[in-house]
């Protein structure tokens, strides 16, 4: 009997030192802070990782705070515009743990902290908002939407007031989605209509006016293309006269008799077409070949041109 207690008497001090070790003993990760409270009271902060001491846990607790980037995912909240239209808003957040002494006083853990973090978020929101129309959230022209200087002005104020209130850095606030309620909704899809509408018509014009640029410009170019060609044409023109009548005086100068002959040939295939009719005096220069010879004393008894008078002479009744 005195044997088992020798024996039993170790191990229940080991097992009483390893307990006592566990209730006076912690450890903090590199993620985590450690607020000591004694019977309450904040005693101190520990924010190096390791392996660290208190006194046991009736006397003192290790109170673990996340200090990771947490994400506040509120829910949609409808809010009035300063035109007093209505917006459905949905803002969310992220935060971490600045200040880990006033955020344990104030909050003491991360689910009060995120209920927090909300209703300020939603209260900086409706108060920003206030001062912006519903043509500053959205608009097809990007110097109109202000969503952006929303989302500063509403994270500045968030910052200012989650560091001094709850130990807590905000880390960025976003507007995850916008909505229109179903009393304003056709009011708005209208204005968006007509803007886009108004957009349309300004490239048309746009359009238009580049059109009638580009035909002008057209219209010149082929101006001056017909204007060249006529110029050209008009020259050549010249030139071909100008061999003409060279050749006919050429051809006057070495036979002036048998050149009127030819010129008169011409004239009568010009003038006695088909069923031609012509009324003419026998004194008529043009009569001088039909009715005599090359002299005026011989008929010129070509079939040809005999028909022709023939058939005209029967056309008048002769």
């Amino acid at each position: 009997m005195k044997k088992r207690t020798k024996l039993l008497a170790p191990i229940v001090l080991m097992f009483l030192l390893a307990g006592g070790f566990q209730l006076c003993s912690f450890t903090v990760s590199e993620n985590e802070c450690v607020i000591v409270t004694r019977f309450g009271k904040h005693v101190r902060t520990i924010d190096e990782p390791g392996l660290h001491f208190k006194q046991p846990g009736f006397i003192e607790t290790a109170n673990f705070l996340d200090r990771k980037v947490h994400i506040v995912k509120n829910l949609p909240i409808t809010l009035l515009l300063h035109d007093k239209l209505p917006i459905i808003v949905v803002c969310d957040a992220c935060w971490r743990i600045s200040d880990p002494e006033r955020f344990f006083q104030r909050l003491r853990d991360v689910r009060n902290a995120s209920g927090k973090i909300g209703d300020m978020l939603n209260s900086q929101l409706g108060s920003v908002l206030g001062n912006y129309d519903l043509d500053n959230i959205i608009n097809v022209d990007e110097e109109k939407a202000k969503l952006p200087e929303i989302e500063a002005k509403v994270a500045s104020k968030a910052k200012e007031q989650a560091s001094s209130e709850y130990g807590i850095e905000v880390v960025q606030v976003g507007i995850r989605r916008l909505a229109y309620p179903s009393i304003v909704e056709q009011s708005v899809y209208s204005r968006m209509r007509a803007e886009r509408e108004k957009e349309a018509k300004k490239h048309r014009a746009e359009g238009a006016e580049d059109a009638v640029k580009i035909q002008a410009q057209t219209d010149l170019e082929v101006s001056k293309i017909m204007a060249e060609a006529y110029r050209d044409a008009q020259i050549l023109k010249g030139t071909a006269d100008k061999e003409a009548m060279r050749i006919y005086a050429e051809a006057h100068g070495r036979d002036p008799e048998f050149y009127e002959f030819l010129r008169s040939l011409d004239i009568y295939k010009e003038t006695l077409q088909k069923n031609a009719t012509l009324v003419l005096s026998t004194d008529s220069d043009l009569f001088r070949y039909l009715g005599g010879g090359l002299d005026g004393s011989e008929s010129v008894d070509s079939p040809e041109t005999t028909g022709d008078v023939q058939r005209g002479r029967e056309e008048d009744g002769e």
